[in-house]
């Protein structure tokens, strides 16, 4: 795809690489060839659109070529399937690098929410009212946030971040949040929050203009200190 979409951005067809002649890949690239190598193959069969758009980044200006993830390299002595060889070669190890970072990045989120799944056994919370105040020529959104020790033991303090999502859970805002206040077991509190409005950022202006009704509260626990010392949790 990648090279299919190379080859219409600049105005090459297959079929222009769909001639008789000989062997493409046994053309050699020189230093008086090397930006024009691909005008001299034109008329020869056998290059798929994949290999024609590798070649074409290999060939275009700096700038167009870095865009495009291509790198400077010495290609001079080098036949243009060794070319390919080479270029495949490097296409395949992205390719296994991105699949790579994709599961760890997948194995960090699994981990985790899961690890907000068991935090959220202990503490539970939500937020039962969003406001707008102005003080001292500032203006404030403020919450009032309701949650319950439903652990075993008394917690000392917790936190973590209240995201505000739109009802199909399109994120709309998301805030971190630290409670100091003491809470026994199978208690429930009320902590009462502000911070300064700003008009000119997108989210904070969405979270102010959407009703909470209109809303999902999503908390995400990230660590719990309880009153005998122990936490789970981030340190």
């Amino acid at each position: 795809m990648k090279g299919l979409l190379i080859a219409v951005l600049f105005g090459i067809t297959v079929l222009t690489f769909v001639g008789c002649g000989k062997d493409p890949r046994q053309v050699q690239i020189t230093e008086k060839n090397r930006d024009t190598f691909l005008k001299d193959i034109k008329d020869m069969k056998g290059l798929t659109v994949e290999e024609v758009g590798l070649l074409m980044v290999v060939q275009m200006s700096d700038g167009v070529r870095n865009a495009f993830g291509g790198e400077d390299r010495k290609i001079e002595g080098k036949t243009v399937g060794e070319l390919l060889v080479e270029l495949k070669k490097e296409a395949a190890d992205r390719e296994v690098e991105s699949k790579k970072q994709e599961r760890l990045a997948a194995d960090a989120r699994a981990k985790e929410e899961a690890r907000e799944a068991e935090l959220r056994k202990a503490i539970t919370l939500t937020v039962v009212h969003k406001g707008f105040q102005e003080a001292e020529y500032e203006k404030y959104i403020t919450f009032k946030v309701a949650y319950e020790n439903t652990s075993g033991k008394g917690i000392r303090a917790f936190q973590g971040k209240v995201q505000f999502t739109d009802l199909f859970g399109k994120q709309i805002y998301e805030s971190g949040l630290t409670i100091s206040n003491s809470v026994k077991s199978g208690q429930k509190g009320i902590w009462n929050g502000s911070f300064k409005y700003n008009q000119f950022i997108d989210a904070e202006k969405a979270l102010l203009l959407t009703d909470l009704s209109d809303m999902k509260v999503v908390w995400k626990p990230s660590g719990i200190l309880f009153v005998d010392g122990t936490r789970i949790g981030e340190e």
